[in-house]
């Protein structure tokens, strides 16, 4: 198989992630089962495909940095669309501020901690515009969810922060029923 690394390494700025997913899985098959130039191609492909995901994330954290934080939810959720899921999840907490995550996850209709899960899944996943995630001071790491919501450690209850839930205001995203 005869490569030209040059032209594939040029295609990458304008390759969309699922492209760049493709370009890395056949640049780790390479490197793996490939002849010495394959493994080479495949180290500068490799090498090229991070370079220009850090010059892209630098200029994104540089544009990002001068937005307060409910420009950067709606910048998140506009970039990265929410799911239904994910709007049920936002929709939840609107509706039902101060309670606990076993209460927000029964209101998705789910048991346990669900939503809490599913809550700090979706922050982490949009983790690149929402930063910083504060540290957990229940566990080792980032607390994503403390992203987005407050979180009453003596009653364990979430909130949705006002900013943010301003933010989810333009998004068409408001509580159901007025705060009594």
């Amino acid at each position: 198989m005869s490569l030209n690394i040059d032209k594939i390494v040029a295609a990458i700025p304008s390759a969309g992630p699922e492209k760049r997913r493709q370009m890395r899985a056949n640049a780790r098959t390479w490197l793996e089962t490939g002849t010495d130039a394959q493994k080479q191609a495949a180290q500068t492909l490799l090498t090229a495909l991070d370079g220009q995901e850090a010059q892209e994330r630098e200029a994104l954290i540089g544009e990002l940095r001068g937005m307060d934080v409910s420009e950067r939810v709606v910048r998140a959720f506009t970039a990265q669309k929410m799911a239904e899921t994910e709007a049920r999840l936002i929709q939840a907490l609107l509706d039902h501020p101060g309670s606990t995550s076993s209460a927000l996850s029964k209101a998705m209709g789910w048991e346990a901690q669900s939503w809490h899960l599913h809550f700090g899944t979706m922050c982490f996943n949009r983790s690149t515009y929402l930063w910083p995630a504060p540290e957990s001071e229940r566990r080792d790491g980032a607390f994503y969810s403390g992203i987005l919501a407050d979180f009453d450690d003596a009653s364990s209850t979430f909130t949705m922060k006002a900013d943010v839930a301003a933010a989810f205001a333009k998004l068409g995203l408001r509580p159901k029923h007025a705060a009594r």
